[in-house]
């Protein structure tokens, strides 16, 4: 809730800003993901050998929308976006599906590169673990906070592309019961990483 909270106020104060729309502009926004998330456990089960399994990085994609006010050499930039990141442990596939608020704060540096840095508030939508019901999988906590921060071109006034690299900030384990053995196994959602965007001024 207090994630929440924060993410409406930010918008708020955004919107407030965007009466002068001469500073203002929105669009449409996409692009890749390449990713991993933490570590998994197996624990036990009739073996009693607990194994931990590092995650090999998969390409994911994202799509939405985004609102920027430009004040001098300084931009906020919320931005609203679907997204799916994956990630392999030992051949099985993680996916987690994903509603983003990103709020970034960028400075132009020179035509026409911009910085930024930000949070990420994410509400997940959807957890899949190949090989296990979705049933049986639960994870701490639906709402996270993630780090980024990257760098932007622009090109004339319609097209921007930026890269950004994304960081958990706390760990949000995964619970993922193995109905074969009874055992609960874990597997920590916390992200790292590269993202290429793609952004259209409508």
């Amino acid at each position: 809730m207090k994630n929440l909270i924060i993410i409406l106020f930010l918008l708020c104060i955004t919107f407030s800003f965007a009466q002068d729309t001469k500073k203002f502009s929105f669009g449409i926004t996409g692009g890749f993901n390449y990713n991993s998330n933490g570590e998994y456990v197996t624990n036990g089960g009739f073996t009693n050998i607990t194994q931990q399994f590092k995650a090999d990085k998969k390409t994911g994609y994202h799509g939405g929308l985004y609102l920027q006010y430009h004040a001098g050499s300084m931009y906020l930039r919320p931005e609203v976006l679907y997204t799916k990141t994956k990630s392999t442990y030992n051949a099985a596939d993680f996916d987690q599906t994903k509603l983003e608020v990103p709020v970034l704060f960028g400075l132009d540096l020179f035509k026409p590169v911009s910085i930024f840095v930000g949070p990420s508030f994410q509400y997940i939508l959807e957890n899949e673990f190949e090989g296990f019901d979705v049933d049986n999988i639960d994870i701490d906590n639906d709402l996270s906070v993630n780090l980024q921060a990257g760098l932007a071109i622009q090109f004339h006034s319609q097209i921007r592309v930026d890269i950004r690299y994304e960081k958990g900030v706390s760990d949000n384990i995964l619970t993922i019961k193995d109905d074969s053995n009874g055992v609960l196994n874990t597997l920590n959602t916390k992200p790292e990483q590269i993202i290429l965007s793609i952004s259209f001024r409508l």
